[in-house]
């Protein structure tokens, strides 16, 4: 039965997340993403999943183990934004070069100084050319929808499919979402 949620795109993230209940989730916040990790642990400490989250220290570090752990045939993921993503970009084309099936939620910021927090996919299209596949999300529901299927897609075609959306359209504003449980 399909129940009805009002959250924002990464609370809707995060509960898929949680459906998925992914083996390992190594993390390091940055606005906006900052959120799913949050609630993602939140739901661990809860008993409500059994993934090991990783605290690390920075973009690179969430990355590489986020690769390690996969390659170690753990089902893995990580989340970004922005300069965080720039800062992941030398290992996403490790990910790329050795096929693994990860999959990273990447709620778009823009990619300028000294800070900037307004939406745009400067981040996502730096990536462009890492060899990941790259899923867009106009409204919360998508964003759940997407990261549902990313895993299935991920691991059959044996490609990376960061799921991405819109952050100022979906991350925080408040929607109604149909779901399964």
């Amino acid at each position: 039965m399909a129940i009805k949620e009002r959250m924002s795109g990464n609370e809707a993230v995060s509960y898929a997340i949680r459906q998925i209940n992914p083996d390992v989730m190594p993390a390091f916040p940055i606005t906006p993403s900052t959120e799913i990790p949050q609630m993602v642990s939140t739901y661990i400490a809860n008993g409500e999943m059994d993934t090991e989250f990783i605290p690390v220290e920075s973009e690179h570090s969430s990355m590489s183990a986020t690769i390690g752990a996969e390659a170690a045939g753990a089902r893995s993921l990580t989340a970004t934004s922005s300069a965080g993503l720039a800062l992941m970009w030398e290992e996403l084309l490790l990910a790329a070069s050795n096929r693994l099936p990860l999959v990273m939620a990447l709620v778009n910021r823009t990619l300028s100084g000294p800070i900037n927090i307004n939406c745009d996919h400067s981040d996502g299209m730096g990536a462009r050319d890492t060899g990941w596949i790259q899923i867009y999300a106009e409204n919360n529901q998508e964003a759940y929808d997407n990261f549902i299927q990313a895993y299935p897609i991920a691991e059959d075609t044996r490609v990376h499919l960061p799921t991405t959306w819109l952050w100022h359209l979906t991350s925080l504003k408040i929607k109604m979402l149909c779901f399964q449980l």
